[in-house]
């Protein structure tokens, strides 16, 4: 969503102006909805090759590079090859996939859509998020780990139980792909204060500072390329 940039969160979800897409989006959808196909029996491993290929010629964007490009094809493909898909998978006994969610934390309305809620064989109850992008680690794992925390608020009215770990599957990496965290309800309490935080920030800011000016001293990439609002950013 922009991370840092809080016109950017402003426009996508109070303006509700989403903007458009790019090729690590539609990559992400794709990877998304092959499995939530698979897991439904609408897809057999017989047709993942052509559905992937498929998928990914029909995509509205390119990689911003060819060698990018090429190497994001030959990873999905080699995740469903190799036996990735099916060694992780089957120690997964599916409670639901890709279901809304819609509650409240403090006075802020929030939607989201867990990509996976499970037994697994190992962790226990689980939320597992799929990743296309590349191993979250340090600063970047504590930030985006908020996102199976807020999931935790409305698994918990359902199943009146918290997660026992959060997991992330990272099919791009070369070996271990699975990753998990034990749950932790100060971590929760610490991410419902940071979304009313933000979210009083962003509507009471007025002097926006949006993260493609310059980041480090640097034109930041995700901004001036794959922002939603990279098109149509009064401030850029």
């Amino acid at each position: 969503m922009g991370e840092g940039c809080y016109w950017n969160w402003y426009k996508t979800y109070i303006e509700h102006d989403r903007g458009i897409n790019n090729y690590f989006g539609l990559y992400g959808t794709l990877f998304h909805e092959t499995i939530e196909k698979l897991m439904k029996n609408e897809l057999f491993e017989w047709d993942i090759k052509q559905e992937i290929t498929t998928g990914m010629r029909n995509f509205e964007f390119k990689a911003p590079f060819p060698a990018m490009g090429k190497s994001y094809e030959e990873s999905i493909h080699r995740f469903f090859d190799d036996g990735s898909y099916e060694q992780i998978f089957s120690q997964y006994k599916v409670l639901e996939s890709e279901e809304e969610k819609i509650f409240d934390v403090g006075n802020v309305k929030v939607k989201g859509f867990p990509d996976l809620v499970a037994n697994h064989d190992k962790y226990g109850f689980v939320i597992a998020d799929y990743k296309t992008a590349k191993k979250y680690e340090g600063d970047k794992l504590d930030h985006n780990l908020m996102q199976l925390y807020l999931y935790s608020i409305p698994i918990k009215e359902k199943y009146g139980k918290y997660p026992d770990h959060l997991v992330y599957i990272f099919p791009r990496e070369k070996g271990q792909k699975e990753f998990a965290y034990p749950f932790e309800i100060e971590k929760l309490e610490r991410t419902k204060e940071w979304v009313i935080d933000t979210v009083a920030k962003i509507e009471q800011h007025t002097d926006w500072k949006p993260r493609c000016e310059m980041v480090d001293g640097k034109r930041d990439f995700f901004a001036n390329q794959l922002c939603n609002s990279r098109c149509n950013c009064i401030y850029k």
